[in-house]
C-alpha cells in the first residue's frame, strides 16, 4: 500500500492492526460495562471472596481511598505556583519546577501515607482486611454467566472466522 520511513505496510497488515485494534477496545469496553458500574469498595470485597492476594486488594482499596487527597494536594500546589506567577513554558524553568511539584507531591504523599499507617496501627490494624459483607450467587447472577458465556464462544468463533 505505502512505505513509512522505508518499512513497507500492505492491506494484510493493516487488516491485522485493525483486528487488534477492535480486539482492544472490546476488553476494555467490557471491563468498563462490567467493573465501572459498580463502587470501588464492592471491587474490592469481590477481589477479596475471588482470593485475589490480600495486599493488591489493600493496595487496590488504599489508592482508590486516597486518590482524591492526592489529587486535592496536587490543586493546591499548582494554586501555590500560580499564585507565585507561574505560567506553563516549554523552557528549563518550567520543567524542573514540574518536576519539583511532582517531587514534592510524592513526599507529601509518602508523609501522609506514615502518618495514616501509625493512626490505623493505634486503632488495631493489624494488617487484615475483615470483610462485612457476605457475597452469595443468586439467579440473576447465573443468567449474566450463561449470557456472558454464549457471547465469549461468539466473539471466539468469529476470531477464527
Amino acid at each position: 500500500m505505502f512505505s513509512v520511513f522505508g518499512f513497507a505496510a500492505s492491506i494484510e497488515g493493516l487488516l491485522h492492526a485493525c483486528k487488534i485494534a477492535l480486539k482492544a477496545n472490546a476488553v476494555v469496553l467490557a471491563l468498563l460495562a462490567l467493573v465501572g458500574t459498580m463502587g470501588a469498595t464492592t471491587l474490592g470485597h469481590a477481589m477479596a471472596h475471588l482470593k485475589v492476594p490480600e495486599k493488591l486488594v489493600h493496595l487496590l482499596m488504599f489508592t482508590v481511598r486516597y486518590l482524591d487527597v492526592i489529587g486535592q494536594e496536587y490543586k493546591r500546589m499548582r494554586r501555590a505556583m500560580q499564585a507565585r506567577a507561574f505560567v506553563l513554558r516549554s523552557n528549563m524553568h518550567t520543567w524542573r519546577s514540574i518536576g519539583y511539584l511532582v517531587g514534592m507531591l510524592l513526599v507529601h504523599s509518602l508523609e501522609r501515607s506514615e502518618r495514616i499507617m501509625a493512626a490505623m496501627k493505634c486503632r488495631g490494624y493489624q494488617g487484615k482486611l475483615y470483610l462485612l459483607d457476605n457475597m452469595e450467587i443468586v439467579r440473576h447472577d447465573y443468567y449474566f454467566m450463561v449470557l456472558s458465556g454464549f457471547c465469549l464462544a461468539i466473539l471466539v468463533g468469529l476470531n477464527f472466522y
